[in-house]
């Protein structure tokens, strides 16, 4: 080959791999538009309206769903009406603020520091009625757009689903020393601070609302007068994420309405005694998951913090724990139902320390199965010395009442629930009657009598059923543990025998339920001063019905009269709503 011929097939050869280049160049050019045209579209489309717009979003936490068991909406969350208000535009702020908080019933003085302190404020969930006033008075500053929240104003089951809040320094520091749910925050971000919210938060958190709407706005970012709001499309999945409780929507509702009415302070907690599944759990006071800052207001008050869960939290039960040192003497064959005793009005220790009964003239000659019906606290006491502090603590933990914790789906600190010193007959007998020593909380008595109602079979609650995906498919699954014998169905007979006969003769009248019947047990207790007056829990702790039992339901009421005369009538009215539904 001549040079001639050497270097025109170099120049060839060049030639042919710059055409290469260039066209791998240009298929990647084209693979890059398809993305961006396709693909990245309406992100880019998103990022573009914020050089020349105010974006404000039309959500206001973008979070995936809290759902009951047949995938009814715990939060209420949808698109309704909002009033939104650009401040700037307000000339008299304090007139604006004292007009507004008398339409929307909030305070004047929360939403006048709102104004001082926010470029816009959105309050949302307004009725008709609502926007009505608003749109008479024809207020400058103001708008009446749709917006998406996430909770709306028939939320259900608020402190078992819990808030969100802004992220405290705490919670900051925490964020940034490691990776925090695997998710990126930023100092002006909300966050889940309570409940499933909180625990769940890897999961809920989104990172866009479903729509934005879009203001012209001036330089200093002032919205431009006449020119309208325009909404667009947020950029994210089809579905959203959710976590899926145990909880039935319409008897969660019932139970709260009915509470609503007659428990101004205390708990409700209905479970499944055949698996454990706690259909509803409702805790008094409530709160209003848009407006913290006023509930922070009240909490100052004693004894009125509307953010405690009392579900969870842990009281003495009184004579609701009757129920384990009966069936503890019973298996061990301690007492037998006929066995007789004799009730003074007070059990006699030793001269300087007497335990009352409830009946101050005593009941007299009076059998085991009778002195559970009318709760007489001599025969408890005298068959808790019988019985021992060491098997009372082993069939409390046979019923897994010695540490609290045990919560399918919903973790919990390991709290000591029944802690009876060994130190002196007094301290036993004060626990016998669910006073020192013994604090539970409304799950675990729930718990407590559905091993009595189903048989003898301790079944651990279960409150969140899976976690969801976008998708709809369960990523992770909380399945419920198989049951486990801890004391003898004979054992349970006999106790549920005497339930029925506390609900048909004894202190638990008011608990009965025709044609279907029901049986429990009555407690008050009585526990430190709230504001110079003495401060009385009230239980009843039961289940329904007679035949084939099903529903485990357990009321605990801060103040009242009695168990008998304060929680059965609140029991009778929710089982009785079970029955029919």
């Amino acid at each position: 080959m001549g040079r001639k011929e050497y270097i025109m097939g170099l120049k060839r050869g060049r030639l042919i791999f710059l055409l290469v280049i260039f066209n791998l160049i240009l298929i990647l050019l084209l693979f890059r538009l398809v993305e961006l045209q396709i693909f990245g579209g309406k992100s880019l489309a998103i990022k573009a309206q914020e050089s020349r717009f105010r974006l404000i979003s039309g959500e206001d936490y973008p979070r995936g769903q809290i759902l009951d068991r047949n995938g009814i909406s715990l939060t209420d969350s949808g698109i309704r009406p909002a009033l939104i208000i650009f401040p700037y535009m307000i000339k008299e702020k304090d007139e604006f603020s004292s007009l507004i908080s008398k339409i929307l019933g909030v305070s004047k003085d929360l939403l006048k520091d709102s104004l001082n302190k926010k470029k816009y404020l959105i309050i949302p969930n307004l009725s008709n009625e609502q926007i009505k006033k608003i749109k008479n008075l024809n207020l400058e500053g103001t708008l009446i757009i749709s917006f998406k929240t996430r909770y709306g104003p028939n939320s259900l089951s608020r402190h078992l689903v819990g808030h969100i809040n802004s992220i405290d320094l705490e919670t900051w520091k925490t964020i940034q020393n490691k990776t925090f749910f695997k998710k990126e925050y930023n100092i002006n971000d909300f966050i889940g601070v309570k409940g499933i919210e909180v625990l769940y938060e890897k999961y809920l958190r989104l990172e866009d609302p479903l729509f934005y709407w879009i203001v012209t706005v001036d330089a200093r970012e002032r919205i431009i007068p006449g020119l309208s709001f325009k909404r667009i499309a947020g950029y994210q999945k089809a579905g959203r994420p959710s976590v899926v409780t145990t909880l039935d929507f319409q008897i969660q509702k019932k139970v709260e309405e009915i509470m609503d009415q007659m428990v101004p302070h205390g708990a409700v907690v209905v479970m499944d005694v055949l698996n454990g599944d706690i259909i509803a759990l409702a805790s008094r006071p409530n709160y209003d998951q848009n407006n913290l800052a006023e509930c922070l207001e009240v909490r100052k008050k004693p004894d009125n913090d509307p953010f405690i869960n009392r579900a969870f939290e842990h009281y003495y039960p009184g004579s609701i724990f009757k129920v384990l040192i009966a069936a503890a003497a019973i298996e061990e064959k301690i007492v037998n139902p006929e066995d007789i005793f004799s009730c003074s009005g007070e059990y006699v220790l030793n001269p300087q320390l007497k335990i009352g009964c409830w009946k101050n003239e005593g009941h007299g000659e009076i059998t085991f199965k009778e002195g559970f019906a009318q709760s007489c606290n001599s025969v408890f006491v005298d068959t808790a010395l019988h019985l021992g502090r060491k098997k009372i603590l082993e069939y409390a933990e046979k019923f897994n009442l010695v540490y609290d914790g045990a919560l399918i789906g919903y973790p919990r600190s390991r709290f000591k629930s029944v802690d009876i010193s060994p130190y002196g007959e007094g301290k036993m007998a004060n626990a016998a009657l669910g006073q020192e020593g013994v604090r539970l909380s409304p799950v675990q008595v729930a718990g407590m009598i559905s091993v009595i109602a189903n048989g003898g079979h301790l079944v651990v609650p279960r409150i969140v059923k899976e976690i969801k995906d976008y998708s709809g498919r369960a990523i992770i699954s909380y399945d419920t543990e198989k049951p486990k014998r801890v004391i003898s169905e004979k054992t349970c007979r006999i106790i549920q025998e005497m339930m029925v006969k506390t609900t048909t003769e004894g202190t638990g009248k008011k608990a009965w339920i025709p044609k279907y019947g029901s049986a429990g047990k009555t407690g008050s207790a009585e526990t430190g001063l709230s504001i110079d007056k003495p401060k009385y829990y009230n239980w009843f702790a039961g289940y329904f019905p007679i035949e084939k039992p099903r529903f485990a339901v357990v009321v605990m009421v801060e103040g009242g009269v009695s168990g008998g005369e304060t929680a059965a009538p609140v029991f009778r009215e929710i089982a009785s709503f079970l029955a029919e539904y």
